[in-house]
Parts: structure tokens; C-alpha cells; sequence
């Protein structure tokens, strides 16, 4: 339940006595002028959305709402940024400027990316960094046969 707005007696004079002078002014004249909402659009302009397969860049796709299962439910939106490879459905996000929909970030796989290895005398040791690649799983997988020296 919203609280009620109360007036002191002083308040109330002083809000009767603006409109007074605005109802007693010359109505031809035109309103204060407005400035426009920033962004200048209504509805959403954020979605996250599913798509399949490869994106490459300067390319459309459709893209389907998520939590949404009234059509229309898919928009057309560009990849500016992203060379997304051939994949299963993954989420991403997009955004709206003026009426074009526009991808942000496609849903990323986080991993250890090896950057050097060392041979040892019992092993090979390798040294990784945590990153991102444009899939939903790892999709590389190699082993090293320590007693042979031979990669499987």
C-alpha cells in the first residue's frame, strides 16, 4: 500500500498559486520543450536468445527468445565481432539499436589453454592460463604415453 502524500498549508498555497498563473496564461503558446528518453525506443532492447550452428562475422541469423513461447518468438540479428564455428544450440545475447538486433556475446566454453611445456626426467610438464573458446565443450583432447614418448 503506497503512503499518502500530505501538503503543509504553506505547500498547498504555494502549488495553488502556480496553477493559478498557468490557467490565467495565454494557451497559444507552445509547451516546454521536451528533451527525447535516452535510447529513443520502447519495448526491450536486450534479449538473450538460442541459436545453432556457425555465425561468421557481417552476418545474420535467426535467433530465438528465450522464456518466450508467444510468437514471434525469433529475430534476425547481425554478428559484428564473433567467428563462431559450426557448434550445438548455445545461448547468447543480443541488443537492439534502432530496429537491428545486433549479437554482444555468444555463449563461451571457460578452459586452462596450455602456453609452454616442459620435459622432465619423469614427465612433461605443462604450463596453462585459464580462457574462453567460441564452444560449449572442450573439443580437443590429446595424451602423451610417458613410457613411449609417443603421442596417442
Amino acid at each position: 500500500m503506497a503512503d499518502r502524500v500530505t501538503f503543509t498549508p504553506g505547500s498547498a498555497e504555494r502549488i495553488a498559486k502556480v496553477v493559478r498563473i498557468v490557467e490565467a496564461g495565454n494557451r497559444d503558446t507552445a509547451g516546454l520543450p521536451t528533451s527525447p528518453r535516452l535510447g529513443g525506443s520502447s519495448g526491450k532492447v536486450f534479449r538473450i536468445c538460442t541459436f545453432s550452428g556457425s555465425w561468421s562475422i557481417n552476418s545474420a541469423k535467426t535467433v530465438t527468445f528465450k522464456n518466450q513461447t508467444t510468437t514471434p518468438n525469433t529475430a534476425s540479428a547481425t554478428n559484428l565481432f564473433w567467428p563462431i564455428p559450426e557448434g550445438p544450440s548455445r545461448d547468447c545475447a543480443i541488443a537492439k539499436e534502432g530496429t537491428a538486433w545486433y549479437l554482444l556475446v555468444p555463449q563461451m566454453h571457460a578452459a586452462d589453454f596450455a602456453t609452454s611445456a616442459t620435459i622432465t626426467t619423469a614427465a612433461i610438464e605443462f604450463k596453462t592460463l585459464p580462457g574462453v573458446a567460441l564452444a560449449t565443450s572442450s573439443t580437443v583432447v590429446f595424451t602423451i604415453d610417458i613410457a613411449t614418448c609417443a603421442t596417442t
